[in-house]
């Protein structure tokens, strides 16, 4: 297999865009590095969309509430390179902060509603606005047919899906699946930081999720999530949020609708963890 082709400008990005696009599609993988399989699976997917696959890997300080945060975050491009080259040909966009937010860069401001004030939104302000900014300079630079997303982050997808169409940016959003270890445990970066034993009590994040879903049948939204918060107390972590949300528009439910989904976030040896499970598709409605 060759080399990845690994770009730090977005100058060198574009004239290699230029020349090997023709008439292919093209796939854009965002991330910010410290690669795992879910990425992977990201990637994947993104090859069964179009031939060139470009994977960013960037560290957003616009998406950080906290500089010790952005600062431990891991950075691995070596790693990362070396994992990517399993999957594919993949082109690495790996670019400074100036190449992402130059001098004269300006900053979209979308107002968002509800969507950025709830749940992620609510514990961290200003998150979204980091994240759309970021996304949609990246759009702007790669100008990809897809880019694809992660249903694990699913306040993330539907924010970046409301942003896509809103300012008709032209690329089709793509969302994943969530990828899991063999305990049931999303996959993320985060889970690094995790002893075996912490990897044990984590569990109770999807049984939580799971247990939800098998009782959605006999009550409402309100009692589904009290139920659910009980069984979670069981384990051991410290909960931050637990609720169920309508997919679109992420407000809390008091009724059931399509696609109605369970959100939660958790501390777990002061590892914060976050999860999602789709509570009810069309055909469980009566």
């Amino acid at each position: 297999m060759e080399d990845l082709s690994v770009f730090t400008t977005v100058d060198s990005l574009q004239d290699w865009l230029n020349i090997n696009r023709c008439d292919q599609k093209v796939s854009l993988v965002p991330t910010m590095g410290a690669l795992h399989h879910g990425h992977i699976e990201l990637v994947r997917s993104a090859f069964s969309h179009s031939k060139i696959v470009v994977v960013s890997i960037f560290v957003n300080p616009a998406q950080f509430n906290n500089e010790q945060d952005l600062n431990r975050y891991p950075r691995t491009l070596k790693q990362d390179a070396a994992l990517l080259k399993t999957v594919g040909n993949v082109v690495i966009f790996a670019p400074t902060v100036g190449e992402i937010y130059p001098k004269e860069f300006t900053k979209i401001d979308l107002e968002l509603g509800v969507l950025d004030k709830v749940m992620e939104g609510l514990y961290r302000p200003g998150h979204f606005k980091g994240v759309l900014n970021v996304v949609h300079r990246l759009f702007e630079i790669v100008k990809p047919d897809y880019g694809l997303f992660g249903v694990k982050d699913f306040q993330q997808l539907t924010v970046i899906k409301y942003m896509a169409q809103t300012l008709d940016v032209g690329v089709k959003i793509i969302s994943c699946d969530t990828v899991r270890e063999k305990s049931g445990l999303a996959s993320s970066s985060r889970n690094n930081l995790l002893s075996v034993s912490d990897m044990q009590k984590a569990s109770i994040i999807i049984d939580t999720l799971q247990f939800a879903k098998k009782i959605v049948s006999k009550f409402e939204p309100e009692q589904v999530i009290g139920l659910a918060k009980d069984h979670f107390s069981k384990g051991e972590l410290k909960l931050e949020y637990l609720t169920i949300v309508n997919p679109k528009t992420l407000e809390e439910l008091k009724y059931w609708v399509p696609g109605s989904r369970m959100c939660i976030a958790a501390y777990c040896s002061g590892v914060r963890l976050i999860d999602n499970i789709e509570l009810l598709e069309d055909a469980e409605i009566s």
